[in-house]
């Protein structure tokens, strides 16, 4: 199965939420505008192995959004947490995506981390992170 059909359907899925004009994905050019929320899709494979008698290739992912809000006292997060549990349920566990002849399933439910602020990109950080096969 092809990294790229994997985290092809999982950006397909991630932009089913109606943020594709403030979604970034690796090795692409974006330049945020200044005080609007935007996320940053990511995906990590490791190397696929050949674990069942027929011989399909099996990896295993991470896949991480990271929703970057501008700076925000802790009381006023709720925006930013709220999208997170949006992706977070459009993600659950033991969900199967199919497509492009392969299977997508997600091992986790997701994890969200609490908002870590950048002082030096003036945003704080939500991460919803979650294992993939």
């Amino acid at each position: 199965m092809s990294d790229q059909v994997m985290r092809g359907l999982l950006q397909t899925r991630l932009l089913s939420l109606g943020w594709a004009a403030q979604t970034v994905f690796e090795k692409r050019s974006f330049t945020p505008t200044p005080g609007v929320p935007y996320q940053e899709a990511t995906t990590v494979f490791s190397e696929a192995e050949a674990i069942t008698l027929a011989g399909s290739d099996h990896g295993r992912g991470v896949f991480q959004v990271r929703l970057m809000y501008p700076l925000l006292p802790a009381e006023g997060i709720g925006e930013a947490w709220a999208r997170a549990e949006e992706i977070r349920a459009l993600f659950p566990r033991n969900l199967k995506i199919l497509g492009g002849g392969a299977t997508v399933k997600i091992m986790r439910k997701p994890v969200i981390t609490r908002g870590t602020p950048q002082g030096d990109r003036d945003v704080t950080i939500i991460r919803v992170r979650f294992s993939d096969r």
